[in-house]
């Protein structure tokens, strides 16, 4: 009997999980610290109506901690988040820094788009999605799986909309700023004293940061700038501590590249002011010297992107027709030596052009690269209802572009009308996230 009624409950416990990981799970419910063997008792009845049960029979399996890692690093994040519940010891596997950080640095690169379905009335509703690039360059098209929605949140109507930034994605509503984990499906949100507030990553400690400027750009002619830099964790703001800077008015919208966060400016002090990028130190949260920049970087302002080419900072400049509705060229500018302040420029032609209406919006912008090194151009907002949802891949090795649809991007009349989607919708594009399973 006592036998029976731990059949019972061992399937009442694994009954929600996937058939085909049921074996694996079997083995994966004991800690390796107590022992690196483990005994698997299979117990059945003597016969029909009996209820004597003869000895079960034990089976020595040798399953390293390696093996375990190795086993549950292919799953899905959101696998591994109903996997918390099944033991103390899964839980605590799967929570553990080294697992986490193992779990991240195993993951491909990933695609995510990211919109809202109003940006000048309600409802408000955030929609990330996110999908798998294929192993080969030469795809028409991919597919996109919604992750999550987040009520109340809309994104600005401009250019950079929202950065990815070790597993977690961050957007600011106005004085809000929203942090989530797509993977997890963790949101926090807290309200900050000014607009302007970034995201950045210390890889050396492990540790998130949002950098929130708090003087006024509006100040005049302030002798320095005052911002607030908040430490996160446990579900929300640690610590807050406050560092200063010479003056300077921001431009673009932040972005963090190996432990640095940078954000194009202007020092107003001169006439005419000169073009910098401010750099933040996220490790040690200092403001580091203003990097002298070419006018030429910065010559759209706000609607500027910068991006990670090959780890370090670079920014895609679209050389606009004479109408100034399209381009078919663009100049991409790499930061090489941020202590030198060194710069370099190429020039590429694409083979069509691509629309840079900023009152319709239609503009495509650029916020990355993918694995294979592509640049690509992503729409500002939605097309028009229910209508396909296409990016352009560049290769700037042998200059050409392809077309691809992203399957599944609010491209029905059903999506439409189930969502309330209404007018323009503002719309964000990241060729290159990672999945991550930490909590905040």
């Amino acid at each position: 009997m006592k036998g029976k009624e731990h059949e019972k409950g061992s399937r009442s416990i694994l009954e929600p999980i996937p058939l085909d990981l049921k074996k694996k799970m079997d083995r994966l419910t004991r800690s390796p610290a107590k022992s690196d063997q483990k005994e698997i008792c299979d117990s059945r009845d003597k016969g029909v109506g009996s209820d004597k049960s003869r000895p079960g029979k034990k089976l020595q399996v040798i399953l390293p901690y390696d093996m375990e890692v190795e086993t549950l690093i292919r799953l899905p994040g959101k696998s591994l988040m109903r996997f918390l519940c099944v033991s103390k010891t899964w839980s605590s596997l799967i929570r553990s820094q080294r697992f986490v950080a193992s779990y991240y640095a195993a993951k491909p690169p990933r695609f995510t788009v990211t919109f809202t379905n109003s940006v000048f009335s309600e409802p408000k509703r955030l929609f990330i999605f996110s999908g798998e690039e294929e192993v080969t360059s030469s795809s028409s098209s991919l597919v996109a799986n919604l992750d999550m929605t987040i009520p109340s949140v809309t994104m600005p109507f401009g250019g950079y909309k929202y950065s990815s930034v070790h597993g977690f994605m961050a957007v600011n509503d106005r004085l809000k700023f929203i942090i989530c984990n797509p993977s997890t499906g963790q949101v926090i949100t807290f309200h900050c004293k000014a607009t302007d507030t970034c995201l950045g990553y210390d890889p050396v400690g492990d540790q998130f940061k949002a950098l929130t400027l708090l003087t006024s750009t509006y100040a005049h002619n302030p002798s320095f700038m005052v911002h607030e830099v908040k430490r996160l964790g446990r579900g929300g703001i640690v610590s807050r501590t406050q560092v200063t800077s010479p003056p300077y008015h921001p431009i673009t919208r932040g972005r963090c590249i190996n432990g640095f966060m940078y954000y194009g400016a202007s020092v107003p002090a001169e006439t005419p002011p000169t073009p910098v990028f401010v750099c933040f130190d996220v490790r040690y949260e200092t403001m580091l010297s203003f990097i002298a920049t070419p006018q030429e970087v910065l010559l759209w302002q706000a609607f500027t992107s910068l991006i990670d080419y090959k780890g370090k900072l670079a920014v895609v400049v679209p050389i606009c027709q004479r109408t100034g509705l399209s381009f078919d060229r663009f100049n991409l500018w790499i930061l090489e030596d941020v202590t030198k302040q060194e710069w370099s420029k190429q020039t590429f032609e694409l083979p069509l052009s691509l629309p840079f209406n900023i009152g319709m919006g239609k503009r495509m912008i650029s916020q990355g690269t993918n694995k294979a090194g592509e640049i690509i151009f992503s729409p500002a907002t939605l097309p028009d209802r229910a209508q396909p949802f296409y990016v352009f891949y560049f290769n700037p090795v042998t200059k050409s572009m392809r077309r691809v649809r992203i399957h599944g991007v609010a491209d029905t009349e059903e999506f439409w009308s189930r969502y309330g989607l209404t007018g323009i919708c503002a719309a964000s594009f990241s060729p290159h996230h990672v999945d991550s399973i930490a909590f905040l």
